[in-house]
């Protein structure tokens, strides 16, 4: 992980990912005019709110 030049307390990541989900994501992002990072971002954020817990099935 990098610091996040943005200040103290974020950090960004990155990750790597099969291409055809790569470009879903994109496709996603693009489709609501936000960038893959700020997509990506909602999602996570979405999903630890959720407070569910992912299966290896999953």
């Amino acid at each position: 992980m990098t610091k996040d030049p943005r200040g103290k307390g974020a950090k960004s990541i990155g990750i790597n990912m099969p291409l055809e989900m790569a470009n879903e994501l994109a496709r996603r992002a693009a489709s609501m005019n936000i960038s893959k990072s700020q997509y990506c971002k909602i999602i996570l954020e979405q999903w630890v709110g959720s407070g569910k817990k992912l299966t290896l099935s999953e």
